[in-house]
């Protein structure tokens, strides 16, 4: 197989890139059965003429997407992806939702974001040092002696009357229209995307997203089968015009978004642009996804309304999470829907976990009755604020000028973006073998794009990891301008990855 190999160096698809989509392709095509040894990245540089590095990057890249495993000393291996689990043949038998290629950004970065590995700017988590664990351990301490026996049984699928009723409250001072009955409470934000998708989408529909968009909403879309419309972004998000072009022509059921620290780009709509967005969906019947998974983590600005609020509810639903804000372990979020979506919403929820625990939920609303979450959020504000400013400040000093990158006003993370022909994910694998991790651009668009762009996460990174990672990252972005000299000077970057 390996001595087939070709490769096209005038491509723009980069070196490493072609290296590795090839031994993919002779994976599923059978061309490298389960346990192969791939050849030893020298032996393959020579064989193809190439620097070894760019191997490595092939060989890196392949590990990352679960294709393979390295061994120390022993080489490396086609991972058997047909029996993980079992040790049985069973992709004949695995479902699309499952098999699809694309649900794999969500899991990329999952895996990533929990491992323990160099200075991570990956997942969107907050930070471990701050979380309120203590008062977190009183709420959950003081329903159990008062609750016990009723909260450690079933609960009702749509969430304790409690909580939702502190949910919709909450928001009702933020100025949406929302009773506790119109509330669901679900396993985190990641299962009220899935279980919205899944009540409006059926295999082949059009879907609008912003382009880039949240990969764990791009994996629930793709294993649905949805036909994704990507839309445009601006400094303010989503672009009305070509939004309006979107629904004319494909009609799609509904449209994602995040109007409020989106992610990837940190961007936040206006008060104007979020009322052309409403009216323009209300006119051509298309239903509104707001995802707003950060609206709490502001550091400066005033508060814009949401989306929700402006449309009273009757054409958006609304989802969001305790995650980012609080603790993600509590997996807890929720949604706002009108009635008829709403009784489809809690049967699916039923059949997938029959409610969300009634233990955390009771501690939950404890907590935030108790003023925990307002005590946290005056804790965590500022510190994040520091962090997001070592952050921006390490980025102007160590990133070559033409890296393009805004201070948010609020979130986790900052979006870089470099020139258009630069190959990220050579970076990507590079940084890695020296401790850095962040997340790859191109998991964030559903085109395939975005390899020139970084999401570097600072919520759960200290001062020093800050500067310490961003300096990795900025001295590994110089090496790979031609020449070594910072972009501009040369005309334009390299297309295969320079170690």
């Amino acid at each position: 197989m390996f001595s087939a190999l070709q490769i096209d160096q005038g491509s723009a698809e980069p070196v490493y890139r072609q290296i590795s989509l090839e031994i993919r392709r002779a994976v599923l095509d059978g061309r490298l059965p389960a346990g192969s040894r791939l050849p030893a990245t020298r032996d393959l540089a020579r064989r193809l003429g190439v620097n070894r590095n760019t191997v490595v990057a092939a060989y890196d890249a392949l590990v990352t997407e679960g294709w393979v495993a390295s061994h120390t000393g022993r080489g490396t291996f086609v991972i058997d992806r047909e029996s993980l689990a079992t040790g049985e043949p069973l992709r004949s038998g695995f479902s699309r939702t499952v098999e699809c290629a694309a649900v794999s950004g969500l899991r990329s970065i999952y895996r990533l974001a929990i491992s323990d590995e160099g200075i991570s700017f990956v997942g969107s988590y907050p930070a471990g040092d701050l979380m309120p664990v203590d008062s977190f351990a009183e709420s959950l301490q003081a329903v159990l002696m008062k609750d016990g026996s009723s909260i450690l049984g079933y609960g009702p699928t749509a969430g304790s009357s409690g909580l939702r009723e502190t949910i919709a409250a909450t928001m009702r001072e933020a100025g949406s229209d929302v009773s506790p009955e119109r509330t669901l409470v679900t396993s985190g934000a990641q299962q009220a995307i899935e279980l919205v998708f899944r009540t409006f989408v059926e295999r082949g529909d059009a879907v609008v997203v912003e382009e880039p968009t949240y990969t764990g909403a791009l994996s629930v879309l793709n294993s649905l089968g949805a036909r994704i419309v990507g839309v445009g972004v601006d400094e303010e998000g989503i672009r009305p015009e070509l939004l309006q072009v979107a629904l004319d022509r494909h009609k799609p059921k509904l449209l994602y978004v995040q109007p409020t620290f989106h992610n990837p780009t940190t961007t936040e709509m206006g008060r104007e642009r979020r009322r052309e967005v409403v009216e323009i969906c209300r006119r051509q019947g298309c239903l509104i996804v707001e995802d707003d998974w950060a609206g709490d983590l502001r550091f400066d600005g005033e508060s814009q309304p949401t989306l929700h609020a402006i449309d009273g509810g009757s054409n958006v639903v609304y989802l969001s999470t305790f995650s980012k804000k609080l603790m993600p372990g509590l997996r807890v979020g929720w949604v706002v829907a009108p009635d008829a979506v709403m009784e489809r919403l809690v049967e699916l929820k039923r059949l997938q976990d029959c409610g969300t625990s009634p233990l955390i939920q009771a501690a939950l609303d404890h907590f935030l009755r108790a003023g925990g979450l307002d005590a946290h959020l005056k804790k965590i504000l500022p510190a994040y604020r520091g962090r997001r400013d070592a952050m921006f400040e390490a980025l102007s000093r160590h990133f070559p000028k033409e890296a393009v990158f805004v201070r948010p006003t609020g979130g986790l993370f900052v979006w870089v973006t470099l020139p258009a022909g630069f190959d990220g994910n050579g970076l990507f694998a590079a940084a890695r073998r020296r401790g850095v991790l962040y997340s790859r651009g191109d998991l964030f668009h559903g085109d395939g794009s975005g390899h020139n762009n970084l999401r570097l996460t600072y919520s759960a990174a200290d001062l020093t990891e800050i500067n310490d990672g961003v300096a990795v990252l900025g001295d590994l972005i110089r090496e790979r301008w031609s020449g070594g000299s910072p972009p501009g000077t040369s005309g334009a970057a390299e297309s295969m990855p320079i170690f």
